[in-house]
């Protein structure tokens, strides 16, 4: 019996769901993804990296070549618009996580389906159809963290590693590659895709750039290998493929041996607050002790209990001196000292609050306890108060559609970033019923009229 290889299984599950219809909850969450990954760009326009790309890219006059810059409508190539609007989506670490392949996967799938799906003016159901496919690819990549955490501890990222692949396979189903041409793209892409933890851990900026590097990568590998690049066929499992040659792994692993469910898509979480995703749920569990009514400046020690892969990961054991905007923003004591303080922790907080002397009395009062029997999920901050009083809460106390978005939640932050980004009132509600409304089988807009309600400002 002839059992297909990753490589040709990965490219074959791109081809056949490009039209396929999707189960109502694939199509649901891969529309709130989309909501999500806009407004999150939208509300980067001033930070320094993404506003740097913008610079450089080229205005392209003819729509038939080229793409919109959602943040400010510009026309660019279909290349220099993925990789703005890419920097854009993961400008703030305030985009989605992907636990199985420890990957942001908006920034690098959703630009990529939609300059391709605007290009060719696509309906919005085969826009979701392309983002389903690349988050479920992403996520298979990963192979229930085995691939992930062995890139991780060889010093290597994960988004920027496998993004390229999973924006390979989005954009194989966006341009109805056939099975082999498919296989090709993932091909091509397993042999130019890579990027390095330092930047994280060292509070430099060009992680931005990796995740738009790795989705104009993926672009480019679908459309060499639509118009016949052969990819090796063996670029995830070959002896020197990724598995071996990047992760060090020295078999392919198993969940490798059977194809991607569309369904895969559904463990994607939203990340409410600006902070590396390994401090989301810290910082979850700091909001509900700020919200209960705790005076932070009655603080006189907090034990921060939470998985020790995510206590581990660079950049999140930093406790200062905070002279960069990413130290601050992949500190977990500064995340959730900020939390504590504020009760809310917007991109501000790093940017513009990295001396602030309450945050900063907060930091050395935090102790980090690495928990070996939770989760990615799990996380318990207790506070010690001046009266030797405690109080502690759990991140699994707060609502499940803070992290898994539901219609009302998906249309209520669309509208408040679009809002908050300029743009008038009730844009974000009209964007959310029509792509809605592609999921329900109701048509409304197309992906053109989509954006252009999207990056209009009024």
């Amino acid at each position: 019996m002839h059992i297909e290889p990753p490589t040709a299984l990965l490219g074959r599950f791109a081809s056949e769901w490009s039209r396929r219809p999707l189960p109502t909850d694939v199509a649901d969450k891969a529309a709130m993804c989309l909501l999500d990954s806009i407004g999150l760009a939208l509300l980067a326009e001033n930070e320094r990296t993404a506003a740097a790309v913008r610079a450089v890219v080229q205005p392209v006059a003819d729509p038939a070549r080229s793409a919109r810059v959602w943040v400010d409508g510009a026309r660019v190539g279909l290349a220099d618009a993925v990789l703005a609007n890419a920097v854009a989506v993961h400008a703030q670490f305030h985009d989605d996580s992907e636990n199985d392949s420890w990957t942001h996967p908006g920034s690098f799938i959703i630009p990529v389906a939609m300059a391709l799906g605007e290009l060719a003016d696509l309906p919005l159901g085969s826009l979701l159809n392309g983002i389903a496919v690349g988050y479920s690819a992403t996520a298979w990549l990963g192979a229930k963290e085995r691939i992930a955490r062995a890139l991780i501890e060889r010093g290597i990222r994960t988004s920027p590693t496998l993004g390229t692949i999973g924006a390979a396979a989005t954009a194989a189903a966006m341009l109805d590659l056939d099975p082999v041409q498919a296989a090709n793209a993932i091909g091509i892409a397993s042999s130019i895709t890579g990027g390095v933890l330092e930047p994280v851990g060292s509070g430099s900026d060009e992680w931005r750039l990796q995740v738009g590097h790795a989705a104009r990568g993926g672009l480019l590998a679908a459309q060499l290998a639509q118009r016949g690049v052969l990819g090796s066929p063996q670029g995830l499992e070959g002896r020197k493929g990724l598995a071996r040659a990047l992760a060090g792994l020295d078999a392919t692993p198993v969940e490798w041996s059977r194809a991607p469910a569309v369904e895969l898509i559904l463990g994607v979480c939203a990340k409410p607050f600006a902070t590396l995703g390994d401090n989301m749920s810290v910082v979850i569990a700091a909001k509900l002790l700020r919200d209960s009514g705790i005076d932070p400046r009655r603080i006189r020690k907090v034990i921060v209990k939470f998985w020790r892969h995510y206590a581990e990961y660079p950049g999140t054991a930093y406790n200062g001196p905070f002279d960069r905007v990413v130290q601050a923003l992949a500190s977990t004591t500064f995340s959730a000292s900020a939390m504590l303080v504020y009760g809310e922790l917007e991109y501000d907080k790093p940017q513009d609050h990295r001396q602030d002397p309450e945050i900063l009395r907060l930091v050395p009062l935090v102790e980090i306890v690495p928990d070996d029997d939770g989760g990615p999920y799990d996380a318990d901050v207790t506070v010690e108060l001046d009266d030797g009083s405690r109080a502690t809460r759990s991140a699994s106390e707060a609502p499940r559609a803070q992290l898994f978005h539901d219609r009302p939640t998906a249309t209520a932050l669309i509208e408040r970033r679009m809002a908050a980004s300029g743009r008038r009132s009730g844009t974000g509600t009209e964007l959310a019923q029509a792509v809605f409304a592609a999921v329900d089988g109701r048509a409304v807009l197309a992906t053109r009229e989509f954006l252009r309600l999207a990056t209009e400002r009024h």
